[in-house]
C-alpha cells in the first residue's frame, strides 16, 4: 500500500550579508543558482509564513549567524542537517523578495519556503477508487493515526455476513444467528455490504473498510426479508453481553417497540454505543431503532454533500454520512454498489471504531461530544433535521479524540548506572483508567515494576528508574523499554519507549550469612547465600583454619545479579571428606568492565557430631496417680541446640509435649511434669518417662530417654 507522508516539512534557509562581509558576491551568478523562479516557489503553495530553509555551501560560524540575525532581524537559526538551516522571523516577511536578496550571496546554494506537506495513507486495494466516500470523510488522514484495533469489536445486527469473503475472512468474532440461536447462517448481500464498509481488510485485494483492523461480530436477525422485535432485541442483548463496543443497525421500522427500546437501554448500560440508519422514504417521521433514546441516528448524503434523495430526516437524526452509490463487499466473495441510510450508518460506526481504537476508554457521551465537533456543517449552522450535527469527518473525529495514553518525554536515551543516576519517563493517561509501568529487557522479560494500578490523569505523571531491578540488583548493560499500560474494564492501551543501559556501577558482593553451620550427615552441601548488585564473574575457594587451600568451588562463573547460592560438599578436591572444624569460603568477582568487587569471606563450621544430652534422670521415681505431681528431670547439653521434650507411656505413646523446639545453650537444665496429659486429664496409673530430641545448629540430631517413673493407685 502506498504511503504519502503527511509531514510538515520545513527547511528554513535565509541569508543576506553586508557588502563588507567576505560572503558577498555579485548578481552575475544569481541566475546560475535559481533553478526555478520565485513565483513557482510560492504561488499556490502552503508554507510557513515566517520561515525559510537555506542550504549553504559551508557550515555557518558564529560571525555568519550574527550577521544574519542582525541584517534580517531573525528570531532563530536552526541547523537541520549538513549545511541546511531553518531561519525564523518574528512576523510575516516578504519571503519572495528576501529570496532574491539571498541569492546574491556566494555561499547560498539555494533557498526554499518551508512547505507544509500533508501525509495521506492511500490503500492499495484495486477497487478503492470506486469508494468515493473515503475521500469525502477523509479516512486516509484518519488512517495515518489508526486503522482500527483488533480489540475493538463492532457488532453488525443485519443479515448474515459472508465470513469467507476475502475482505472479511479471519475478522469475524463470535458470530450469532438470532433467528435460530446458533452461530450458523446464510450469507446476505446487505449484511456483508455493511460489514465491508466498516471493516474490509487492507489486503491489496478489493476494497477498504473504514476500520480495517477492527473485529466484526456478525449477528443475523433476518429470515428472508423480515425480522421481528424478538430477533433484534435478542441480538442487542447478545452483542452487549459478548463485549461489542459498537453496534450498527442498518434496519428500521416506523413502529416503536418497548422491547427493543429496553434492549437498546441494556446495551448502552453495558457501555456499548448504538448506531442506526434513519430510513429511506424521504419523510420526516421517526424511524426505529434510530429514534430510540441514546441511539446515533444517521441520515445519508451524496457525493456533493447534499442530503440523499431517499434519506429520511427529522429531530432524531444526529449525524449524516455518505450513503449513495457506496461500493463495498457483497455475499459470496463479490463486490457491488448499494445506496441507503443502511450504507451511511456503518460509515459513522466505522468512524467510531477508529475513535475507540485510539481511546477505548471513551464513554458514549464522550464519543458524541467528539463527533459533534468533528463534522462538516451542511445546512443550518449547528444542528438541522436533514444532517443532524453535520456530515461526519473521520479525520477530524480521530484528531479530536483524546489519546488514551501517551508517553510525552523520556529524560535520556541512555541510563548510565552508577548508583546516582536515574531515567525519567513522563506519560499522560485518560482519566478513569488504571496505569501500570514496567521495564522490560531485550528478551521481553519484566525486570522492574515501577508502579502498579495508579489512577489515570490528564496531567503529566513522571516515573523514574535508577536501574535497580525487582530482585534488588542492577540491570545489565543492554537495551530496555519502559512499558506504560492503561486499563479500564476490559480495554487496555500500551505505549513504550526504548533506551539503553550502561552499567558502570562497581560490582559488590554481600553475604546474607557470615557463618554457616554444616553437617555432611544432614545435607549434601553447605549453602552460602550471597547477593550480587549486578551480573558478575564469580570465583569461590575454600581454605581451612590455617589458611591452607582445600578446594576451588567455582572459577569465573557468570552469575546474574540478585540472590545466588554457592554450595560446598564438605570435601577436598580429591573427594575425601574434610574433618570437622572451621573453614573459610573466599569469594571474589569481576564485572564486564573489569571492575573488581571487594572480597567477601564466609565461615563454614563443619560439624558432623550429634548433640549430647545426658544425666536426664527423674527423681523421685514413684508418684501417686490421679493427682498433681512434680516430676523433675535434671539434664545437661554439650552445645547450643533446639530440644523437644515429651512424655511417653510404657507402650511408647506420646501423652504430653512438655517443650517444642526449645532453644537451649550448653549447660545444665531442668524440666518438670505435673502428671497432666495433653487432653488435660490426670495420667492413669502406669510407667512413664521423658524423651529428649535434640537438634544442633548444623542439623545433627540425638534422642535421649530418662529413667522410668511409676504412677501408682
Amino acid at each position: 500500500m502506498n504511503r504519502k507522508k503527511l509531514l510538515t516539512c520545513l527547511i528554513l534557509t535565509s541569508l543576506s550579508f553586508s557588502s563588507t562581509h567576505a560572503l558577498a558576491e555579485s548578481k552575475s551568478k544569481q541566475s546560475e543558482k535559481t533553478a526555478y523562479t520565485y513565483q513557482k516557489m510560492f504561488q499556490g503553495k502552503d508554507y510557513v509564513k515566517t520561515e525559510l530553509i537555506i542550504k549553504f555551501s559551508k557550515e555557518l560560524d558564529k560571525k555568519d549567524k550574527s550577521i544574519l540575525k542582525t541584517f534580517f532581524n531573525l528570531v532563530n537559526i536552526k541547523p537541520i542537517g549538513k549545511n541546511f538551516y531553518v531561519v525564523s522571523f518574528s512576523d510575516e516577511t516578504n519571503l519572495p523578495k528576501l529570496v532574491n536578496k539571498l541569492y546574491d550571496n556566494r555561499i547560498v546554494e539555494y533557498v526554499e519556503p518551508n512547505y507544509k506537506i500533508q501525509k495521506e495513507y492511500i490503500p492499495s486495494e484495486p477497487l478503492y477508487k470506486k469508494q468515493w466516500f473515503h475521500s469525502k470523510i477523509n479516512t486516509p488522514l484518519a488512517w495515518d493515526t489508526t486503522k482500527g484495533a483488533s480489540d475493538v469489536v463492532v457488532a453488525v445486527i443485519d443479515g448474515g455476513v459472508d465470513g469467507k469473503h476475502p475482505e472479511l475472512k479471519g475478522k469475524l468474532y463470535k458470530p450469532y444467528d438470532a433467528v435460530d440461536g446458533d452461530s450458523t447462517y446464510y450469507p446476505d448481500d446487505h449484511g456483508t455490504h455493511v460489514a465491508g464498509i466498516i471493516g474490509a481488510s487492507f489486503n491489496s485485494v478489493g476494497v477498504a473498510g473504514i476500520a480495517p483492523n477492527a473485529k466484526i461480530m456478525p449477528i443475523n436477525v433476518f429470515y428472508g426479508a423480515t425480522t421481528t422485535a424478538e430477533e433484534i432485541s435478542s441480538a442487542l442483548f447478545y452483542a452487549a453481553d459478548q463485549g461489542a463496543d459498537v453496534i450498527n443497525m442498518s434496519l428500521g421500522s416506523y413502529y416503536y417497540s418497548k422491547v427493543i427500546d429496553d434492549a437498546v437501554a441494556y446495551a448502552r448500560s453495558k457501555g456499548t454505543i448504538v448506531v442506526a440508519a434513519a430510513g429511506n422514504d424521504h419523510v420526516d417521521e421517526k424511524t426505529y431503532p434510530a429514534a430510540y433514546n441514546g441511539v446515533f441516528g444517521v441520515s445519508a448524503t451524496n457525493n456533493t454533500d447534499r442530503a440523499a434523495y431517499f434519506s429520511n430526516y427529522g429531530s432524531y437524526v444526529d449525524y449524516a454520512a455518505p450513503g449513495e452509490d457506496i461500493y463495498s463487499t457483497i455475499a459470496y466473495g463479490k463486490y457491488g454498489y448499494m445506496s441507503g441510510t443502511s450504507m451511511a450508518s456503518p460509515v459513522v460506526t466505522g468512524t467510531i471504531a477508529l475513535m475507540l481504537s485510539k481511546n477505548p476508554f471513551l464513554t458514549e457521551a464522550q464519543v458524541d461530544a467528539v463527533l459533534k465537533k468533528s463534522t462538516v456543517d451542511l445546512y443550518t449552522a449547528g444542528r438541522d433535521d436533514l444532517s443532524g450535527y453535520g456530515r461526519i469527518d473521520a479525520s477530524l473525529a480521530v484528531k479530536n479524540t483524546p489519546a488514551a495514553l501517551s508517553i510525552t518525554t523520556l529524560s535520556a536515551k541512555e541510563l548510565v548506572i552508577n548508583g546516582l543516576n536515574s531515567i525519567t519517563a513522563s506519560y499522560k493517561a485518560y482519566i478513569g483508567s488504571s496505569v501500570s509501568v514496567v521495564v522490560k529487557d531485550a528478551k521481553g522479560k519484566i525486570v522492574k515494576t515501577i508502579s502498579k494500578n495508579v489512577k489515570g490523569t490528564d496531567k503529566q505523571v513522571n516515573v523514574s528508574w535508577d536501574g535497580r531491578i525487582d530482585n534488588g540488583s542492577y540491570a545489565d548493560s543492554g537495551s530496555y523499554k519502559i512499558i506504560v499500560t492503561a486499563v479500564k474494564g476490559s480495554a487496555a492501551r500500551t505505549k513504550e519507549t526504548s533506551f539503553t543501559v550502561k552499567n558502570q556501577l562497581k560490582p559488590s558482593i554481600s553475604l546474607e550469612k557470615t557463618t554457616i553451620y554444616y553437617s555432611p550427615k544432614v545435607l549434601r552441601a553447605a549453602a552460602v547465600p550471597i547477593k550480587l548488585n549486578k551480573t558478575q564473574l564469580v570465583t569461590a575457594k575454600i581454605f581451612d583454619a590455617k589458611g591452607a587451600h582445600v578446594k576451588n568451588i567455582i572459577s569465573n562463573k557468570l552469575l546474574l545479579g540478585g540472590s545466588q547460592t554457592i554450595g560446598w560438599n564438605g570435601k577436598y578436591s580429591s573427594g575425601k571428606q574434610v574433618p570437622d572444624g572451621n573453614y573459610l569460603m573466599r569469594i571474589d568477582s569481576i564485572d564486564a568492565n573489569n571492575q573488581k568487587a571487594d572480597r567477601k569471606t564466609a565461615t563454614i563450621i563443619v560439624d558432623s557430631k550429634a548433640p549430647l544430652l545426658k544425666s536426664a534422670a527423674i527423681s523421685p521415681s514413684v508418684y501417686k496417680a490421679g493427682k498433681s505431681i512434680t516430676a523433675v528431670s535434671k539434664f545437661t547439653t554439650n552445645e547450643a541446640s533446639k530440644v523437644m521434650i515429651y512424655v511417653v507411656n510404657n507402650n511408647g505413646q506420646k501423652i504430653r509435649t512438655l517443650a517444642s523446639k526449645m532453644s537451649l545453650k550448653s549447660g545444665t537444665h531442668t524440666q518438670s511434669w505435673d502428671g497432666i496429659t495433653q487432653s488435660k486429664t490426670y495420667a492413669k496409673a502406669g510407667k512413664y518417662r521423658f524423651v529428649f530430641e535434640s537438634t544442633d545448629v548444623a542439623g545433627n540430631k540425638s534422642i535421649t530417654q530418662s529413667n522410668w517413673i511409676s504412677l501408682q493407685k
